[in-house]
C-alpha cells in the first residue's frame, strides 16, 4: 500500500488578524498546494474565504480538530517568497496584521472576503437515496436556483450553522466552493475563425468550394476572404478576428454562421489584454547626455551596487529622467526588472510617453485607476512564471504609484522613486500606514537591487542620510540645454492692497504678467492649494458659517454642483439665501478655492482656454491624461491647480507660474510646515522656463520677508535644510527620533476623553516626556466619531522596537477593558 503523507498549510487571511492560520491539505490535493497560491478555505462558523499558502509542512499543531483546505484556486504560486518577507517587514515595522498588508498589496479580483457561495460539484452522479433530508432539500434548491449562499441554505432547511452539513456535502463530492464567483478576475476574450482540419487538404476545400459556388455563393466569398486573410494553406498562417472577416468580406453574420453550422470553419475565443498595446511606437535612439548628466550618470553607476540608496538631487529641469532612462537600459539589458515609483498617478502620463519611447511594450503601467481586471493582467505580466504560463513577455519596467512596491518581481535589478520628497509616499487609511519610499528601501535588500532616490528638493529625512554617510549622494545642480533657472518675485498683498491693485485675489503685477503672456501665446500655471469654490460661507451679521453635520469642519462652496460640501464625509446641502440663524440676507462667500480663481480668469481674459486639475476634476480614469495632454499640445492656455500641478510635470512653453496664497501653506500646524512649503514653492517654481527664454514665478503673500520665501528666491535648500535640521534636533523630532501616533476614536466625547487619559497613563512609564497628548486634532470629530492623538517619541534600534512591542501591549490590555471595548485606535508609524 502507498504511504500517506498528511501535510498542513500555513495560510494567510485577508483579516486585521495577527499570524497564519493552519489548515490540513487534503490527500488529493498533496501535489497540488504550494506556498503563495490561493487557496479556499473556511474560518468560524459561516466564512469561507481565499487565503494565501505561506508554507506546506507536515508537523500537526497543537489541536484536537482542524479544517481542511476546501480548494485550490491556482496551478501557479501568485505571489513569492520576496513579497511575503516585505508584507512580514512592513506588518511588524508599521505595527499592523499581515493580512491588512495583503489586502492592500494584492488586486481586488484577487480575493474573496465576502459570504461564501457553493455549486452542485459538475462530476456528481445523482443517487438521492444516499442523501439525507435536508442534503436532498439544498440539492433540490440548486437545480432551481444553480448557486446559494450559506446564509440562503440556512434559510432553506431551517437551521443556524449549515457550515458542518456543507462541508460533509463538499468532502462527499455533492458540492464545490463556487470558484467563478470568488475569483472575480475574467479574461477578456474575443472570437476567432479557423478552417476545419478535415477541410485543410486541397482536393476537400475545391469539392466544397464547388458546392458553395453552386448553392451559397455568399458564403464561397466569405470563405474565399477568410482563405486569403488567414493564408492557412501557406507556411506563415495567421489567427483571424470573426469582426476582421466580417469587415473584410462585407458578410453578414449569418453567412459566416453558415459556414461554422457546416463544419467548414470553426469559431474559438482567444484571451486579449485589456492593457494598451504599445508594440507600434517607434523606438527612439539611445538618449544622449550633456556633460554633467553624464558625470552624474558615471557617479551613479559606480555607487548603484548591491542593495546601495543613492540620492540624485537635482535642480528642476535638470534632466533627471534621461539619466533614469539610461541607467534603466543598463539593468534590463542584463535581464533584469525595473521598478519606477511615482507620487502621484498625474505623473505616469508624461513619464510613460518618454518610457514607451524607449523600451515600448517592455513598459507597464500599474495604479489604482485601473479596473480590477487591468490590475490583474498587470500583476500577471510582472511575474515570469504567470506571464509565461500565459505565452505574455513579462513586463521589464513597472511605473506607477506606491501600490506598485507590491508587485511579484522576479528579478529587480532597480528601483527609482522619484520625486521621493512626495508626501503622497504614505498611504494613511487603511492599515499598512506605510511609506513607498522607506519601504522601496527595504525591497531593495531583499531583492538585492540599488535604490535611487531622485528630488530637486529631497526630505530632509533623505538628505539628512546622506549627511550621516547611509546614502550616497550625485548632484545635478544646471539645467538641461542651458535653461535659466526662473525669476522669482515676491508680490506684497499686503502693499497691493493698500494701493488699490488687488482685483479679487489677484494683483495687478500677476494680472499684466498672464496677460504679457497670453499676448505672446504662452501658457501660464496658478498654483492655489485649495480645491473648491470658496473656502466658506460667512454671515456678515452673526458671523455664522455652516457646519458639517457629521464633521468639526466648514462647509466648502462647490459652484459647478451649487452646493456646500464636506470634504472628509461627503456631506452637502443646498446654498442658503439667508442666514439660518439670523435670518439676514447678507450671507458672503469667504476665502476661495482652485474653481473660484477658474471662474474668475475667465472674467479677465475672456479668450483664454482656461482649465483646472485638482481632484474634483480628476475622479475618472483618464482625466489627468486628457488635461496633461490637452496642455502639452497648447489647447489650454491657463492650467489652474493644486499640488498636482507642482509635482514633476514638464510643459515646454509654459512661461509663468503665479502662486496666489502662499501664507496658507507656511501657517499650517506642523512642524514638517516650512519644509513643505519650500518644496512646493520651488517645485511649482521649476515649471516655468522656455528653452529660449527666462521664465518668471510670483509669489503672493502677506509676509513678504518670510526668511522661506527668500531661500525659495535664491534656490538655497541648504539654507532651509540647515535651519530645519536644528530646530528638529532641539525639539526632538524626525530625523533624530522616530514617531508613532495613536488615534482614538469613538462616538461619544466623555468615552473617548476618558479612554485616551487612561491608554495615555498606561504608556507614559514607557516614554515619560517623549509622550505628548492626548490632544484633539485639527480636525477632531469625522464622520460622527470624536477624535484623541497620543504623539509618541522614540530613539532609533533596538529601543524603537522594543517600545513598539511594548505599545501594542498596552493598547491589547486596554481593548481589554470593559469600558473601553467600543473605542476604534489606529497607530500612524512615521506619521506625514
Amino acid at each position: 500500500m502507498p504511504e500517506y503523507i498528511t501535510l498542513f498549510a500555513e495560510v494567510l487571511l485577508p483579516l486585521p488578524v495577527r499570524g497564519y492560520f493552519t489548515y490540513r491539505i487534503p490527500q488529493e490535493l498533496n501535489n497540488e498546494v504550494a506556498p503563495g497560491m490561493r487557496v479556499v478555505v473556511q474560518f468560524g462558523t459561516k466564512k469561507f474565504y481565499t487565503g494565501l499558502v505561506r508554507r506546506v509542512h507536515n508537523k500537526p499543531p497543537q489541536l484536537i480538530s482542524i479544517k481542511y483546505v476546501l480548494s485550490v484556486i491556482d496551478p501557479l504560486p501568485v505571489v513569492n517568497e520576496r513579497q511575503f518577507v516585505l508584507w512580514e517587514w512592513m506588518a511588524t515595522y508599521y505595527m499592523c496584521a499581515t493580512g491588512e498588508v495583503m489586502n492592500a498589496a494584492m488586486p481586488s479580483a484577487y480575493k474573496l472576503a465576502s459570504e461564501t457561495r457553493v455549486i452542485l460539484d459538475p462530476e456528481y452522479i445523482r443517487d438521492t437515496g444516499v442523501l439525507n433530508d435536508r442534503e436532498f432539500q439544498v440539492v433540490e434548491a440548486l437545480d432551481l436556483r444553480k448557486i446559494l449562499t450559506l446564509t440562503e441554505i440556512s434559510r432553506i432547511i431551517g437551521i443556524a450553522k449549515v457550515v458542518p452539513m456543507v462541508k460533509t456535502m463538499i468532502e462527499k463530492g455533492i458540492l464545490r466552493v463556487e470558484e467563478e464567483i470568488t475569483e472575480r478576475y475574467r479574461p477578456r476574450t474575443e472570437t476567432c475563425i479557423r478552417l476545419a482540419d478535415a477541410f485543410r487538404d486541397e482536393t476537400e476545400m475545391n469539392a466544397v468550394m464547388d458546392k458553395l459556388n453552386r448553392r451559397a455563393f455568399k458564403q464561397l466569398q466569405v470563405l474565399m476572404s477568410f482563405i486569403n486573410l488567414s493564408r492557412c494553406f501557406s507556411d506563415n498562417e495567421k489567427e483571424v478576428l470573426k469582426q476582421e472577416l466580417l469587415n473584410t468580406s462585407g458578410a453578414s453574420a449569418a453567412q459566416l454562421d453558415g459556414l461554422i453550422r457546416k463544419g467548414i470553419l470553426e469559431a474559438y475565443p482567444r484571451n486579449v489584454s485589456r492593457l494598451l498595446h504599445t508594440d507600434a511606437i517607434a523606438l527612439a535612439e539611445d538618449v544622449i547626455l550633456a556633460p554633467n548628466q553624464q558625470q552624474a550618470f558615471d557617479d551613479l553607476k559606480s555607487y548603484l551596487n548591491g542593495n546601495q540608496v543613492v540620492l540624485l538631487k537635482g535642480v528642476t529641469s535638470s534632466g533627471k529622467t534621461e539619466i533614469y532612462i539610461r541607467l534603466i537600459n543598463e539593468v534590463i539589458a542584463q535581464g533584469k526588472q525595473v521598478l519606477y515609483l511615482l507620487p502621484e498617478i498625474a505623473l505616469t502620463t508624461q513619464i510613460i510617453r518618454r518610457l514607451q519611447k524607449y523600451f515600448g511594450a517592455d513598459v507597464g503601467v500599474y495604479h489604482s485607476r485601473y479596473n480590477e481586471s487591468e490590475r490583474v493582467e498587470i500583476w500577471n505580466k510582472a511575474n515570469l512564471p504567470l506571464a509565461g504560463q500565459a505565452g505574455q513577455q513579462p513586463y521589464k519596467i513597472l511605473l506607477g504609484a506606491r501600490s506598485a512596491l507590491f508587485l511579484p518581481f522576479t528579478d529587480l535589478g532597480l528601483i527609482i522613486v522619484d520625486e521621493e520628497h512626495d508626501t503622497s509616499y504614505k498611504q494613511n487609511d487603511p492599515a499598512p500606514r506605510y511609506n513607498a519610499r522607506d519601504a522601496a528601501a527595504v525591497l531593495g535588500q531583499i531583492h538585492n537591487a540599488p535604490v535611487l532616490l531622485g528630488s530637486a528638493t529631497p526630505s530632509i529625512e533623505s538628505f539628512f542620510n546622506t549627511q550621516q554617510k547611509k546614502y550616497r549622494v550625485v548632484e545635478l545642480n544646471e539645467r538641461y540645454g542651458g535653461l535659466q533657472m526662473p525669476e522669482i518675485r515676491i508680490v506684497d498683498i499686503r502693499e497691493e492692497s493698500k494701493n488699490k491693485r488687488m482685483k479679487s485675489h489677484f494683483s495687478q503685477q500677476l494680472l499684466d504678467a498672464v496677460g504679457t503672456a497670453m499676448k505672446a501665446g504662452e501658457q501660464v500655471i496658478l498654483f492655489q492649494n485649495r480645491r473648491g469654490f470658496s473656502l466658506r460661507l460667512e454671515c456678515d451679521t452673526c458671523h455664522y458659517t455652516p457646519q458639517c453635520v457629521n464633521c468639526d469642519v466648514t462647509l466648502i462652496y462647490h459652484k459647478q454642483i451649487n452646493l456646500l460640501k464636506c470634504h472628509y464625509c461627503g456631506y452637502s446641502i443646498q446654498v442658503p439665501s439667508r442666514c439660518p440663524e439670523c435670518s439676514s440676507p447678507a450671507i458672503k462667500m469667504k476665502g476661495f478655492g482652485t474653481e473660484k480663481v477658474e471662474e474668475e480668469l475667465g472674467v479677465f481674459f475672456p479668450e483664454a482656454v482656461i482649465s483646472r486639475m485638482d481632484l474634483d476634476t480628476t475622479r475618472t480614469k483618464y482625466a489627468y491624461q486628457k488635461i496633461i495632454g490637452e496642455f502639452e499640445t497648447g489647447k489650454i492656455d491657463i492650467l489652474v491647480g493644486t499640488q498636482m500641478v507642482t509635482k514633476g510635470l514638464d510643459f515646454d512653453n509654459v512661461s509663468l507660474v503665479g502662486v496666489l496664497y502662499a501664507d496658507g501653506m507656511l501657517s499650517y500646524p506642523d512642524f514638517r510646515a516650512f519644509e513643505r512649503s519650500y518644496q512646493l514653492m520651488a517645485q511649482v517654481s521649476g515649471r516655468a522656463g522656455r528653452k529660449n527664454k527666462q521664465g518668471l514665478v510670483m509669489i503672493q503673500t502677506y509676509n513678504p520677508k518670510h526668511p522661506l520665501l527668500q531661500w525659495v528666491v535664491d534656490d538655497n535648500y541648504m539654507a532651509m535644510f540647515t535651519q530645519q535640521i536644528r530646530d528638529r534636533y532641539t525639539f526632538k523630532y524626525p530625523p533624530f527620533y522616530r514617531m508613532l501616533e495613536v488615534s482614538l476614536r469613538h462616538k461619544d466625547f466623555e468615552v473617548l476623553s476618558r479612554a485616551a487619559n487612561t491608554l495615555a497613563g498606561m504608556l507614559k512609564p514607557f516614554y515619560g516626556k517623549l509622550l505628548l497628548g492626548p490632544e484633539y486634532p485639527n480636525v477632531a470629530r469625522i464622520r460622527n466619531l470624536y477624535i484623541k492623538n497620543i504623539i509618541l517619541k522614540m530613539g532609533k534600534g533596538k529601543e524603537a522596537a522594543q517600545l513598539k512591542f511594548e505599545t501594542s501591549r498596552q493598547i491589547e490590555k486596554f481593548l481589554e477593558l470593559p469600558d473601553f471595548k467600543s473605542v476604534r485606535i489606529q497607530v500612524n508609524v512615521d506619521p506625514m
